[in-house]
């Protein structure tokens, strides 16, 4: 996405039309049956909170994506500008972010779960997530809940004005501030704050939790003699768990046979180490548990003009195959 692409998109403030605005209240996730689920409540409003909201975080999308003119530039974990920047990665590219959109297509609109304080307390929520809708388009705040975001009024006497009188606030407050820590937009995620990204959407916890189950699916094709190690080599490993992540979506990995990898390992000389008698392939380093990932992924590539045989960092599908 260019710059100028998401001014485009961002059109929708200068409408004169009122947006829908809903806020949904997250719990914290926790893992189950092998995965990451959590609990979403939608949030009752009073009938004039939707603009107070828009009037909150409008300003700070023209302040921080349009006033600044940062550059807007693709998400790299690894890259550390010199420079204020706004990055951009694609949504369906963070597993948690499905979750939760997964989640909110099941509440049910004429009946659903509305949040309640005496069930889930301000100091358990984990994030909010704030909908507008304008002309057909959704587009998501996301952010995180600290406990800076909550004033709580227990143990002490919290007082305020009413006109010139004190009178005592008996309720936990919890505030929002029009900051965001992620906004979502037509299949797109723009974020100033990589840390405050990773953590709002579990990037990087989920990444491992999906390369662990295709490192299962790896297992059950009993094609590498020592498992537990190359699983202990790549658990840690961003650039394989990004790899891991890439292979789960890939069925014909499932499909091949022993022969058919040592086909490859052998006709691209890759440096893994085979037991032919037993028909398996040993793993004895990290580097070696990488490039048999590589090879499981499909990495290794023969050029149409040379004919000569390249590993590949990344491809792209061409229309040839539809």
């Amino acid at each position: 996405m260019t710059r100028e692409e998401l001014l485009n998109h961002l059109a929708f403030l200068e409408l004169e039309e009122t947006p829908t605005v809903e806020v949904y209240i997250l719990d914290q996730p926790f893992d189950s049956e092998n995965r990451i689920d959590l609990n979403i409540y939608k949030g009752r409003m009073h009938e004039d909170l939707d603009q107070q909201i828009i009037d909150t975080f409008y300003p700070k999308i023209r302040s921080r994506l349009v006033r600044r003119k940062y550059d807007l530039i693709p998400y790299n974990p690894a890259l550390t500008p010199d420079r204020p920047v706004n990055w951009f990665y694609p949504s369906d590219e963070v597993p948690f972010y499905g979750i939760v959109l997964e989640k909110l297509a099941e509440l049910d609109d004429e009946n659903p779960i509305y949040y309640d304080n005496t069930t889930l307390p301000y100091s358990d929520i984990w994030a909010l997530w704030i909908k507008i809708s304008i002309q057909g388009n959704d587009f998501y705040f996301l952010r995180k809940i600290t406990p800076q975001k909550v004033l709580n009024t227990g143990g002490k006497i919290a007082l305020i004005f009413s006109q010139t009188v004190f009178r005592k606030l008996d309720q936990n407050v919890l505030t929002v501030d029009g900051n965001f820590d992620v906004f979502a937009l037509n299949g797109t995620l723009i974020f100033e704050n990589k840390t405050n990204f990773e953590k709002t959407l579990l990037y990087e916890e989920v990444k491992r939790q999906v390369a662990n189950e295709t490192l299962d699916d790896i297992q059950s094709i009993d094609i590498i003699e020592n498992f537990d190690e190359l699983r202990g080599f790549l658990e840690d490993d961003k650039h394989s768990i990004n790899k891991l992540n890439k292979l789960r979506e890939k069925e014909y990995f499932r499909q091949k046979t022993f022969a058919d990898y040592h086909r490859i390992i052998r006709d691209y000389g890759v440096p893994v180490t085979v037991d032919e008698a037993n028909g398996k392939f040993n793993v004895s380093s990290k580097s070696e548990a990488k490039q048999l990932i590589k090879v499981l992924n499909d990495d290794y590539l023969k050029s149409e003009l040379t004919d000569f045989k390249y590993s590949a960092n990344s491809k792209e599908e061409t229309n040839a195959n539809a």
